[in-house]
C-alpha cells in the first residue's frame, strides 16, 4: 500500500497591535494622499505662483505641439507658386480680359474666386447655416465677372478640361449649377480647348448679364 502524506496547513496569524499599526498607516497614507495636493493647490494660491505653473504648463503643450507640426512637415513643405492660374486657365483669362475690354464692357474679371465669396450661406439657425457654408467653403469658380464700379457679380465662368468628365466631378458641378441657379446668378461652363471663339463668348456673356 502507499502511505499518504498529508501536508498539514499551517495557518498565520498576525497580533492584533500589528493589526492596528497596520490599518493606522493605511488610513494615514489615504489622508496624506488627498490633502497634501490640496495643501499645495493653497499654497501655490497664496503665493501667486499658479498661474506661473500654467502658464509653462501651456508652454509645455505648446512646445509638443510645434514638435508635431515640425514632424508633419512643418514649414519647409510649401513654396510660393509662379501664378495662381495653371497655364491653360491663364491664357483664357488673357483673352477673356481682352475680348470683353475690346466690346466696350465696363467690368473687371477675378480669377479663381471661392464660392462663399460671392454667395451667402443661410438657415433657419446657425448650425443650419455653417452646414451650408462648409458644403461651398471649399469649392471656386474660374472667373468671376464684376461691375467695375458696383463690383457686383454679373456672370461666373467655368472653364471644363478632362477632369469634368469624373463622376466625384459631375457631382460637384452639379451641385454649383444648381446652387447658382438657385440664387440667380448666370453660370458659364466652356468647355477647355485648343482655340476659342471669344466673338460669341462675349455675345453670350452679354445676353447672361441682362
Amino acid at each position: 500500500m502507499l502511505n499518504l502524506l498529508a501536508q498539514e496547513t499551517t495557518e498565520v496569524v498576525i497580533p492584533e497591535p500589528l493589526t492596528n499599526v497596520v490599518h493606522q498607516l493605511t488610513m494615514l497614507i489615504c489622508f496624506a494622499a488627498v490633502t497634501i495636493p490640496v495643501i499645495i493647490l493653497i499654497i501655490l494660491i497664496a503665493t501667486g505662483k499658479l498661474s506661473k505653473l500654467l502658464e509653462s504648463i501651456r508652454g509645455e503643450q505648446s512646445s509638443v505641439s510645434d514638435l508635431v507640426s515640425k514632424s508633419d512637415g512643418g514649414t519647409e513643405n510649401y513654396k510660393r507658386k509662379s501664378c495662381i492660374l495653371t497655364q491653360t486657365e491663364n491664357e483664357f483669362y488673357s483673352q477673356l480680359f481682352n475680348a470683353l475690354h475690346q466690346a466696350g464692357l465696363d467690368v473687371i474679371v477675378w480669377p479663381q474666386v471661392n464660392v462663399s465669396s460671392i454667395i451667402e450661406s443661410v438657415g433657419k439657425d446657425s448650425q443650419q447655416r455653417m452646414k451650408a457654408f462648409n458644403r461651398i467653403c471649399r469649392k471656386s469658380v474660374d472667373y468671376v465677372i464684376v461691375n467695375k464700379r458696383t463690383r457686383e457679380t454679373l456672370v461666373c465662368i467655368e472653364l471644363d478640361d478632362y477632369t469634368h468628365n469624373r463622376n466625384s466631378r459631375k457631382e460637384r458641378d452639379n451641385f454649383i449649377n444648381s446652387i447658382f441657379n438657385n440664387v440667380g446668378i448666370p453660370l458659364l461652363r466652356i468647355r477647355a480647348e485648343q482655340n476659342y471663339d471669344f466673338n460669341e463668348i462675349v455675345s453670350t456673356v452679354k445676353r447672361m448679364m441682362k
